[in-house]
């Protein structure tokens, strides 16, 4: 029963207590800006010269083994045809013949398609040219800025120094008292 009468006397209290307030300025002696450094990135276009190595396309990519019968084959042919006739005995000559004109066809012609088929094969003949391009690409620029974040306003109240941050610099700084009863 003590416990809830007191309960209830501290309610009723708090139901009619007041409070007061009241306003007082102090002048501010002095107001410093205050810096803060940040980083931004902003874009930045770097451009360089690249040279590249071009092979040109000359004579010898268009060159390729000649598969015709020519002249050379013909005599190709009849040397062998010459040859093979020295070789044999009867049916084994005729075979022979017909073995050597292959044969000396074969050669003759392997002669004729030798050096057009060795220069298209050979790579000290390739041809290169060197072409410069400019590439460019985007490479953002990081800077380091100092931006004004507010003010330090410094005044002195009843002898102790304080000070107050606000977006401007303060004149003065309104104190507030509040008194309750």
């Amino acid at each position: 029963m003590k416990k809830s009468v007191f309960v209830a006397f501290l309610l009723s209290s708090s139901l009619f207590a007041q409070s007061d307030s009241f306003y007082e300025y102090v002048k501010v002696k002095s107001s410093k800006p205050i810096y803060e450094t940040i980083y931004r990135e902003i874009p930045n276009k770097e451009c360089r010269e690249v040279t590249y190595k071009i092979k040109i396309n000359d004579d010898y990519d268009h060159r390729k083994r000649d598969d015709s019968l020519g002249i050379d084959s013909l005599v190709g042919t009849a040397a062998g045809v010459v040859v093979g006739s020295q070789i044999g005995k009867g049916n084994g000559r005729v075979a022979a013949q017909i073995v050597g004109g292959l044969l000396g066809a074969k050669v003759a012609h392997e002669i004729r398609n030798k050096d057009s088929y060795d220069d298209y094969n050979n790579k000290d003949h390739e041809s290169y040219r060197y072409e410069t391009r400019t590439e460019c690409y985007n490479k953002p620029k990081r800077i380091k800025e100092k931006v004004l974040t507010g003010y330090k306003n410094y005044f002195t109240y009843k002898g102790i120094k304080y000070h107050k941050i606000s977006d401007t610099p303060l004149k003065r700084v309104k104190i507030t008292h509040t008194i309750e009863f």
